[in-house]
């Protein structure tokens, strides 16, 4: 089993932008200059804390800002973890619009990708990427000089390169101030974390030589205050390039120009890194509303791939499929009396229902049909014990709520509570499904997991039996997740992890037993635990890489337009310095109760 706190948690990297920003006011003829600043929300059932994460740059007259500074977040696949994203004047500090967005809700949407409407204006665009654990703490400095030709406002942009197994995306990852071309242009100095620079490709024990040799773009943008900005031209090299470059004196003339502009790079030199904060405002790039736009070449797949991970899957598009299996075994009760685990309260949840909700609200947020099976096993239908069941009308029915209904429509059926427990019949039925979701996945060119949710008040029957049909569909592309119900003694379930440890194999299983006094967060964090690393390695052991992302450019993202649920009531203050607090501690909680 996998106990490690940190194989759970894998670290990914916001990227924001926004469009349609409002002026500060209504009576200003200048846009404005907006900032966005990044809260960690807190659940009030946690002994977690809301906090600042940062800010980004501004972005100078801008109502279409594309922010490059990115942050850093610890993402665990059980544990839904909140934002709050305010943007705000950089000159007025007034509120321009802010947001919440849920992390796994953006990860499952279609390339990693969300947008909605903030409050009281604008839209914002988030999206999130794996992110790689750096492999140099050094920074290159480098400043540049250019040719351009008279009369325009010029910025540059640095670009680096991630490669995939068909494509390489291009991501800016500094963009300079704006400055007006009287002829020759001298640049600030330009600083970059090494690691920046690092494609996806490479090892964490690459040196910082190999580093030195991958590609970046350099691209050069005339500024337009009411028009689209306008490419210049650009150059494709690499750090070590433009060493080169500085120390032999060459002119690197930009591609895609008149053939007149060119760079000069007056001095590069590596250094340790130092934790620097530049705030003052950045030029806009190119609008982007309300498109995400990503330039993309194609290249070759390397076999320097560091090994893939979980998110890597979801950012590729692997789809995660729901099955629930409930126990209507005679264990439970009778289901008309109040206190037994199965009697349906108009007025409150049972553990069942509990269960079913802090585990389908994670998992379906990865399924874009958000189908799902649901099965019950252990009751008697004209005489005969089944055990393996339908519920509700139809095969499928569709996300939490539907899952809910198909069980609550159950008893209305005259279904009779029998034994023995055996979940055997719906762990092979749940296998079959993930084989035939797997490959039908595949012929579409797509990828897909899937998650067995086995929800029962009582032990097996047949320990041997269910320890066979475990080792008989350990290869399967599924995960079980086995949640006791009540207060029953559930040690008899340890052989699940014992055996699984003793024999070797696949571990594709996890049981963990619910408590009345249990939060939806601490059980669905418990109960989905391994299942990252267990599809990873799945995929991993049979050779099957991450799909790449979209080679397509991604064109209108479809934007949420009922905000009630995205609405955040957070409110930042400003200290001298520029550093955001927050105002009223108790607006960055939200509740998380069934």
């Amino acid at each position: 089993m996998v106990n490690s706190k940190n194989a759970r948690k894998q670290r990914v990297k916001l990227i924001l932008q926004a469009s349609n920003i409002r002026n500060p006011s209504s009576f200003s003829l200048t846009k404005s200059s907006p900032f966005a600043v990044v809260t960690k929300l807190a659940a009030r059932s946690t002994s977690d804390e809301p906090s600042i994460i940062g800010q980004t740059e501004p972005i100078l007259n801008s109502s279409h800002p594309q922010w490059t500074k990115y942050f850093t977040l610890d993402y665990d696949f059980g544990k839904e973890l909140f934002l709050d994203i305010s943007v705000y004047d950089y000159v007025s500090k007034k509120l321009l619009g802010s947001a919440k967005i849920e992390v796994g809700r953006v990860l499952g949407k279609r390339h990693n990708q969300s947008s909605q409407r903030m409050k009281p204006s604008g839209t914002l665009f988030a999206q999130i990427l794996p992110f790689t654990i750096p492999i140099s703490e050094k920074i290159v400095n480098f400043s540049l000089n250019s040719g351009l030709r008279p009369k325009v406002n010029a910025y540059f942009e640095v670009h680096k390169r991630d490669f995939f197994e068909t494509v390489a995306l291009w991501t800016a990852i500094y963009r300079s101030k704006c400055l007006y071309v009287k002829g020759t242009i001298q640049w600030e100095n330009c600083s970059i974390p090494l690691y920046d620079v690092a494609t996806n490709r490479l090892a964490e024990s690459s040196s910082d030589t190999e580093i030195y040799e991958c590609p970046v773009r350099i691209l050069l943008w005339e500024h337009k205050k009411t028009k689209r900005h306008k490419v210049i031209g650009s150059i494709e090299t690499t750090i070590a390039g433009l060493m080169d470059a500085c120390q032999n004196g060459t002119i690197l003339w930009l591609q895609e120009s008149s053939g007149r502009e060119y760079i000069k790079v007056q001095n590069i030199h590596i250094s340790e890194r130092e934790d620097v904060l530049d705030c003052q405002p950045q030029d806009s790039s190119e609008p982007i509303s309300p498109t995400l736009q990503i330039r993309k070449t194609r290249a070759e797949y390397s076999s320097l791939m560091p090994k893939p991970t979980f998110i890597d899957y979801i950012t590729g598009g692997c789809e995660l499929d729901l099955s629930v299996a409930i126990d209507f075994t005679a264990s439970n009760g009778n289901p008309m009396i109040p206190g037994t685990p199965h009697y349906i309260d108009s007025n409150s949840l049972n553990e069942y229902e509990k269960a079913i909700i802090a585990i389908g609200s994670i998992v379906t947020k990865y399924d874009t049909d958000q189908k799902s099976y649901v099965w019950g096993f252990g009751a008697k239908y004209e005489g005969i014990t089944r055990h393996a069941f339908q519920l509700g009308d139809h095969s499928q029915v569709s996300g939490v709520k539907g899952i809910l209904t198909a069980y609550r429509q159950t008893f209305a059926r005259g279904l009779c509570m029998s034994s023995p427990v055996v979940m055997t019949d719906v762990i092979r039925i749940a296998a079959k499904r993930a084989w035939a979701k797997l490959e039908k996945a595949q012929e579409e060119g797509k990828q897909s997991y899937s998650i067995l949710l086995i929800l029962t008040h009582g032990c097996v029957s047949d320990i041997e039996a269910t320890k066979n049909v475990l080792k008989e569909v350990a290869n399967s592309p599924l995960s079980i997740v086995l949640v006791g119900i009540g207060d029953n003694d559930f040690s008899a379930m340890k052989f699940l992890d014992d055996f699984q440890n003793k024999e070797g194999g696949r571990d594709i299983c996890n049981f963990v037993k619910f408590s009345a006094s249990q939060d939806r967060v601490a059980l669905a964090k418990d109960t989905l635990r391994e299942v990252p690393f267990q599809l990873s390695s799945y995929f991993i052991s049979r050779n099957i890489m991450p799909l790449a992302p979209s080679d397509q450019v991604v064109h209108a993202v479809s934007v949420e337009e009922d905000a009630s649920s995205t609405c955040s009531d957070v409110v930042h203050t400003f200290d001298s310095f520029g550093e955001p607090h927050l105002e009223d501690q108790e607006t960055a909680y939200v509740d998380r109760d069934y």
